[in-house]
């Protein structure tokens, strides 16, 4: 495989765990929570979908908690 077949191969794993992703945004890998950010003026239900990722992001790193109201 050339380094351009692995490069696309790996933009290719990056869509399918980001698609995988969407829903189970806690348990999502950290790439996964990346590629969802970066699609957030494709539409309402992604931007819906970037916000769920930056929480977990949040939450995973320790910049944002969320209290119970």
């Amino acid at each position: 495989m050339t380094d351009t077949e692995r490069k696309r191969a790996q933009r290719v794993r990056d869509k399918r765990n980001a698609i995988n992703a969407i829903g189970h945004e806690q348990d999502a890998p950290l790439r996964a929570l990346l590629y969802i950010l970066e699609r957030v003026e494709v539409s309402e239900p992604a931007r819906h979908s970037a916000r769920r990722a930056w929480l977990a992001f949040g939450q995973r790193y320790g910049f944002v908690t969320v209290s119970e109201e």
